[in-house]
């Protein structure tokens, strides 16, 4: 039997749902088990697919401390001696998967994108140097652990209700965290819901301002690449790539944007791209279904005139 322990992050059900198809591909022909772990997640009865939900009530402020989310884990891990634990590569899980690796004292494969098992054994697949090439790891020791970014992985959802296990922890440390006062964050479109994206690249040399007309007459959300983000004219919450967010829209807008393979590693079965560069041998042009040759800030002025007259007719 190879079972799998899920992290379920309460903020993103979804994304965590989708590892189970991470967990499938783990245990190839095995018979298999996938445990969800919700910590002072309710219940929630949005959580369908996996075999096992084991739920865990702390005090909610210990709930900020990854030691804390790392302790519990461990308990569990001792009582159902797991032989793989998937985290989802969030902020916060990205804090807890290498401190319980080390707490194990096992490998961690971060980011993985693919997973395959033949003769070698069970081999997760990442990228490597930068983006440029994809590493075949091959986990000999166990628990296997891996992160994985939201939204690279997919399982279609299924109605399984999963059996409740209530698990009871005694003498949990103390956490170090002091929260000192709360405010709730006013949060922007996620890149990774919505069904257009307009996003800049190097090439694109103008304020990144200038993109918000277009996206908001097609109801999307603006992008960038790593380039905008490591010259600081971007948060890497809006970064699409390897080492930012992985997005599925409709339609992609790529202006200026070469196509690394970083950034294509963030593009998962987009429906539509239009690519807008002055290097007609740019990488991202032969995987758009509309090449424009031309400069992206004169491209992007056009079309939000283009679009004003439409909606003033």
């Amino acid at each position: 039997m190879f079972k799998t322990l899920i992290l379920i992050d309460n903020d993103f059900i979804d994304y965590s749902l989708d590892l189970i198809d991470v967990a499938n591909k783990l245990a190839a022909d095995l018979p298999s088990e996938v445990y969800g772990l919700t910590i002072n997640g309710k219940l929630n009865k949005n959580i369908t697919g996996v075999d096992y939900l084991i739920h865990v009530e702390i005090p909610p402020y210990k709930t900020r401390d990854s030691r804390i989310i790392t302790d519990v884990i461990e308990l569990i891990q001792d009582e159902y001696i797991f032989d793989s634990i998937l985290i989802l590569a969030t902020d916060f899980g990205r804090m807890i998967a290498p401190r319980l690796a080390m707490r194990l004292k096992v490998g961690l494969v971060a980011d993985i994108t693919d997973v395959v098992v033949d003769d070698q054994g069970r081999k997760l697949i990442r990228p490597a140097y930068s983006g440029n090439m994809l590493a075949s790891i091959v986990c000999e020791s166990s628990p296997i652990m891996a992160s994985i970014h939201p939204n690279v992985f997919h399982f279609d959802k299924d109605n399984k209700t999963p059996k409740l296990i209530d698990f009871k922890i005694k003498n949990l440390k103390s956490s170090t965290i002091k929260v000192i006062s709360e405010s709730e964050d006013n949060k922007d479109k996620d890149i990774r819901d919505v069904d257009v994206l307009i996003a800049a690249g190097g090439g694109f040399k103008n304020e990144l301002s200038q993109l918000y007309p277009l996206s908001e007459k097609l109801n999307g959300a603006i992008a960038v690449s790593k380039q905008l983000v490591d010259e600081n004219r971007a948060e890497m919450k809006i970064q699409v790539g390897q080492s930012g967010k992985t997005v599925s829209p409709s339609l992609y807008v790529a202006l200026g944007i070469y196509g690394a393979i970083h950034h294509i590693e963030g593009l998962n079965n987009v429906k539509n791209i239009i690519s807008v560069n002055t290097d007609i041998n740019a990488p991202m042009n032969h995987l758009a279904d509309i090449v424009v040759v031309g400069d992206a800030v004169e491209f992007l002025n056009k079309m939000n005139k283009k679009m004003k007259k439409s909606t003033s007719k």
